[in-house]
């Protein structure tokens, strides 16, 4: 497995974005939002980013997007040929759809994009969508955008597949519930569980779900001293998830979905406290990518 970063200069935004051209390996993850809640800005939140969830997953020659914070909208710039996309919304929180409509793909004809979630809603997917984007929220309607969009509802602990690539899906602990997602192809998997918070109930559940996992991307949203103060927001601290990394056996562990308040310097300090517990531990940051 292998991590790394590459940055490339890109005058036509004037922002720093993160080159990444091609599969290298049976599944690529590169992350473009690590944040929970609402985006940061300022110089405190430079080196994890400030954007809020969006984790581009490559396997199988597909590219599958997970969620759409606000990270979707440097994603959405590197994608310049037509494209048939794959959407998964892990649920449909604002910080995890608020960058969907300021996704370029959907203002172009020539793409494809299939969106899926597994929501629990008495509303479907396209008009949670639909709703963000109408008068008076924005100026363009969902239903007048140029790319053809497919609504795809899944239910939490189906398998689904694109291509050769399989995606198992569970519940997690989280108001609203949310889906937990892991990747499988050619004996690697990815698994992804944000948002979700620990509680005995979940435990067993979580563990098989991760079993052997090569990597593990984790909601770590709180400290277990910040924890008592907020539980039921349904959130987990690194502690726990380096408990779950332990018990499931997996690879490597990478905290996510960072507090919006937390500094470069404390997500630091919590990557050394969880290292100590979990040693191949990561912190996402904004253009880490992940060779599995």
């Amino acid at each position: 497995m292998r991590e790394f970063f590459c940055v490339l200069f890109d005058a036509s935004y004037n922002h720093l974005s993160l080159g990444w051209e091609q599969d290298m390996a049976d599944l690529s993850v590169r992350y473009w939002g690590v944040r929970g809640s609402i985006p940061v800005p300022g110089p405190e939140f430079v080196r994890y980013g400030g954007n809020t969830s969006c984790v581009e997953v490559r396997a199988g020659g597909r590219r599958c997007i997970v969620d759409a914070g606000t990270g979707i909208r440097y994603l959405g710039h590197q994608i310049a040929q037509p494209e048939e996309l794959y959407m998964v919304f892990t649920h449909l929180h604002w910080d995890h759809i608020q960058g969907f409509p300021f996704f370029m793909p959907i203002y172009k004809k020539d793409f494809t994009i299939h969106i899926y979630s597994g929501h629990k809603a008495d509303v479907s997917l396209e008009s949670v969508l639909k709703g963000q984007m109408q008068e008076p929220n924005f100026p363009v309607d969902l239903s007048k955008l140029p790319a053809k969009l497919t609504f795809n509802e899944i239910r939490k602990g189906e398998t689904f597949s694109l291509a050769d690539v399989e995606i198992d899906t569970m519940r997690l602990n989280h108001p609203n519930e949310a889906m937990g997602l892991r990747f499988n192809r050619n004996g690697k998997s990815f698994v992804h569980l944000t948002d979700h918070e620990h509680v005995a109930a979940f435990d067993k559940a979580i563990v098989a779900f991760c079993k052997g996992a090569d990597v593990l991307s984790m909601d770590t949203m709180f400290t277990p001293e910040e924890y008592p103060r907020f539980t039921g927001w349904g959130h987990s601290t690194w502690r726990n998830a380096c408990d779950i990394a332990r018990a499931a056996g997996v690879k490597k562990l990478v905290l996510f979905h960072h507090e919006p308040s937390r500094t470069d310097a404390a997500v630091d300090a919590i990557e050394q406290a969880a290292k100590k517990e979990f040693p191949n531990t990561v912190a996402a940051r904004e253009g880490l990518v992940l060779e599995i």
